[in-house]
């Protein structure tokens, strides 16, 4: 089959209802057409039944307690699983609690032998700073859903280690996959709790909590940003409801050192995949916009004595009001 010109979502909405109904049909049967860039037939089959005995696997090794809810959420099709990313585990517990085997979208700048050990399962790699690679990888998780095969991906597309928010701003990457294949998007959320009583600055796991949301479903004629904005809303009221089973904490209760000791492991973490945080900050969307400076409520530095230091925001406004005081 011929190649087919790929539009834009701006050249879309300049179509009639019948060309764009036309354009989708012609897209998807040419992804259908198209092989993946990293899997051939036999090792996606292959991987399938290497699937089963992974979960078998985890099912073993996996030492904290593991609660899951809403299975009966999931149609029996295929699937986008959009999934909360907070911890290392997120991907195995993904793995261990998805009814089919999945294929999993996850960044390339991580160590080598955590490629292998992800691509034993299936994985698709994107590299978060090229242009063309994103848009790729959607296409590629487009193939797979048409293709039959359900896929997971982080709209989040790096950690939210901050406690005290629901979820970090969401890419739209996951409607886009809706709009082409016309699968639903599943909101999946995991909430851990940790055992903090140790103060080593390690993560200990005591249980995590998995929640698989309603299907959300995207038409090619909705408005791409407003389902967005929908799912939004759906994928933060899951979060709240794990958040509040837990109970909401008292922030006057937390002593510095405990919450040191939180920030702690949650850096130690990053290590694991060989991630650098500072270059994971950059991942989150609108990261230069006034709204990401109240992502540095979490961000903060501490001396040996366990005091916590101002934000880098906030020395920037010290700076500025010592400057004006000087100046009058």
């Amino acid at each position: 089959m011929e190649q087919i010109k790929l539009l834009s979502y701006e050249e879309e909405k300049k179509l009639t209802k019948k060309e764009l109904i036309k354009y989708y049909a012609e897209l998807r049967e040419y992804l259908v057409s198209q092989p993946y860039s990293n899997f051939s037939k036999l090792g996606i089959a292959t991987r399938e039944k290497i699937n089963v005995m992974i979960k078998k696997i985890l099912n073993v090794i996996i030492k904290y307690d593991i609660k899951i809810d809403g299975l009966d959420n999931i149609p029996d099709s295929p699937v986008i699983y959009a999934s909360s990313h907070q911890d290392f585990n997120d991907i195995i517990n993904s793995i261990y609690a998805c009814p089919e085997h999945i294929l999993t979208l996850n960044a390339s700048n991580i160590s080598m032998i955590l490629k292998m050990l992800l691509n034993i399962n299936g994985v698709f790699f994107v590299n978060r700073d090229d242009k063309n690679s994103r848009f790729n990888s959607k296409l590629e998780m487009s193939k797979a859903v048409l293709k039959g095969r359900s896929v997971n991906l982080y709209p989040e597309a790096t950690w939210n280690c901050s406690p005290n928010k629901l979820h970090l701003p969401l890419y739209i990457g996951m409607v886009d996959v809706a709009r082409i294949t016309g699968a639903p998007i599943i909101p999946v959320v995991q909430e851990y709790t940790y055992d903090q009583s140790k103060l080593d600055g390690k993560s200990h796991v005591e249980s995590v909590h998995i929640m698989f949301g309603k299907p959300v479903y995207v038409s090619i004629f909705d408005d791409r940003f407003e389902r967005l904005e929908a799912f939004d809303e759906i994928f933060s009221t899951l979060k709240w409801r794990l958040l509040e089973e837990k109970g909401v904490y008292d922030r006057n209760s937390i002593t510095n050192q405990l919450y040191i000791d939180y920030i702690r492991a949650r850096i130690n973490d990053w290590k694991i995949p060989k991630n650098d945080i500072y270059e994971e900050r950059k991942q989150v969307l609108h990261a230069d916009s006034d709204f990401y400076l109240f992502h540095h409520v979490n961000d903060v530095d501490f001396n040996e004595n366990g005091d916590l230091l101002p934000t880098e925001y906030v020395r920037r406004l010290n700076e500025i009001h010592t400057k004006r005081l000087k100046k009058n």
